[in-house]
């Protein structure tokens, strides 16, 4: 982990931070703040309608403003809006300097326990893991867990997210029964509500790929548990009562490519077009 930022971490030129060591950014005081709730609004109306370009010079706008003004707190939302969306472009100089810095800034002076810090490591190792650093990614996992499961009851829709991504990086390595189980923990915790919610597809599908790896590492044949996973994610998403938003869309996008794999062309083609339609419609 790097020192406490500096004021390097406000001043630009030509969209490059310069280093300026002057002073911890701890103590500096802002000057004004950035309107995140209105810039979240703006994203989250911009990805329901895929247009990732946008997105990304929003996100620029608001970084650059918050280093003018001094905003370390609106930064850091910024900082995490930028690891999930550099993730989900494929981005990876961005985004893994995205992840530093924020992770420089929780350091420096975010290093309290609390849900949003918990999800700011989330988002971090997520992206950590997406690029490559799933071993780097451990600590900051562990870091989300321990306090999402502390400070979250225990039906929180949260926590299936946290174990979803954190078996995924634990499938990357190859440690196959944790990965299992806490694609089992995601899946048990969001059927227990009475919404139908997309994710559910998302850990079958992982878990379908899970057990492929693991069958063909021990050389063995996984075709009816990979056909029950694809199976039961299918139905899920064919559920008229889950809601076919935004979120609906990129779930149906991040399923595709698995469908494909296993030679499931038909259900590819049919999420890629419910995908298409959601984000064409106005």
């Amino acid at each position: 982990m790097k020192n406490c930022p500096s004021e390097q971490f406000f001043h630009l030129k030509k969209g490059v931070i310069m280093s300026i060591d002057e002073k911890c950014c701890c103590v500096k005081e802002p000057t004004g703040y950035i309107p995140i709730g209105r810039i979240i609004d703006k994203l989250d109306n911009l990805f329901a309608h895929n247009e990732m370009e946008e997105v990304g010079e929003v996100l620029r706008y608001w970084e650059k403003e918050a280093r003018l003004l001094y905003d370390q707190k609106g930064l850091l939302e910024i900082l995490s809006e930028e690891i999930g969306y550099y993730r989900k472009v494929g981005d990876k100089t961005r985004g893994l300097h995205a992840v530093d810095e924020a992770l420089t800034i929780l350091s420096c002076a975010y290093n309290e326990s609390s849900v949003n810090t918990a999800t700011i490591y989330l988002n971090a190792a997520t992206t950590m893991k997406a690029f490559g650093k799933a071993e780097e990614a451990m600590p900051y996992y562990a870091k989300a867990k321990e306090m999402y499961e502390r400070l979250l009851p225990q039906d929180d829709f949260r926590l299936a997210g946290l174990y979803n991504n954190y078996a995924t990086a634990l499938k990357d390595l190859e440690h196959y029964d944790e990965a299992r189980e806490n694609y089992l923990k995601a899946i048990k915790l969001l059927e227990a509500k009475e919404d139908v919610f997309g994710e559910i597809a998302v850990s079958y599908v992982n878990l379908a790929h899970l057990e492929y790896d693991d069958a063909f590492k021990n050389g063995k044949d996984a075709d009816e548990k990979v056909d029950e996973c694809l199976n039961k994610a299918y139905e899920c998403l064919n559920n008229p009562r889950i809601k076919r938003d935004g979120n609906y869309a990129y779930i149906c996008e991040k399923c595709a490519p698995a469908y494909e794999f296993f030679g499931y062309f038909l259900q590819k083609a049919e999420l890629e077009k419910r995908a298409n339609d959601i984000y064409n419609a106005k």
